[in-house]
């Protein structure tokens, strides 16, 4: 009794197999799956069709350059956020009569330096082409002045006022970007719908297959009949049978 309690210990347990997905195999995978590919790929690219015909407001940039000669780079990074600050912005809409708000107009200007020097770029986007500049030259007039008296600080000097251009072209252009980035993302959704669904399905679809799961080698296939041949074959089977009842 011992030693057959030892074998039935050294006994490994049995394992669920599990089916595995190879390279050589995705090409089949794809094959069997592509209605779900192409599905999610027409899909996806058609609401990214849509979402690309929509009719899209025009922005257009006009900018201006000044020189903030700081004497350290805290107190040109202090000077720089005041152009934005709202008691600069409250007085730019109050002289110009713009219909927005500070934190609208907030949104609208951006500041940046060329080459991390003390000259600074005053950007603004807005729908109109002609009002852009406007807005630009108002706030670096205000912000001169804002400074000058609040901070005390003195020297700011324009490199180039904002002009409107004669042919304004819009910065946001109409694109197909988002058709582009739906065909691609319903290829990859489509892709790994696929592949999970394989992985899911338990069906065995070739003897290879069989063998690696069982871990035996198969001695022989039986072929599919068809229904005509079954049929076919009984009655030749019955004609047969009578015959041979006949002629006995």
């Amino acid at each position: 009794m011992e030693d057959e309690n030892e074998v039935y210990e050294k006994e490994p347990s049995s394992k669920v197999p599990v089916k595995e997905i190879n390279l050589k195999e995705w090409a089949a995978v794809i094959r069997r799956r592509l209605w779900i590919i192409v599905l999610t790929t027409v899909l996806l690219a058609v609401l990214g069709g849509l979402y690309s015909s929509q009719p899209e407001v025009p922005l257009y940039s006009s900018s201006a350059r000044i020189m903030i000669p700081a004497a350290t780079p805290e107190q040109l990074s202090t000077i720089k956020v005041f152009i934005r600050e709202p008691v600069v912005l409250e007085r730019v809409i109050k002289e110009s009569g713009i219909p927005r708000s500070a934190g609208g107009l907030r949104n609208q200007i951006s500041v940046g330096s060329v080459d991390n020097s003390i000259i600074t770029i005053i950007s603004v986007v807005d729908p109109d082409p002609a009002v852009a500049p406007q807005i630009v030259n108002a706030v670096v007039r205000v912000f001169t002045e804002e400074v000058s008296k609040r901070m005390g600080f003195n020297g700011i000097s324009v490199l180039t006022a904002a002009v409107e251009s004669p042919n304004p072209a819009p910065i946001n252009p109409p694109s197909n970007r988002a058709l582009i980035a739906g065909i691609i993302a319903g290829l990859v959704i489509g892709l790994g719908l696929a592949l999970l669904l394989e992985s899911l399905d338990d069906t065995l679809r070739s003897e290879r297959e069989l063998e690696r799961i069982l871990g035996v080698d198969s001695l022989g296939v039986v072929p599919k009949l068809q229904r005509k041949d079954s049929l076919g074959n009984s009655r030749r089977k019955n004609e047969y049978v009578r015959g041979e009842a006949i002629g006995s």
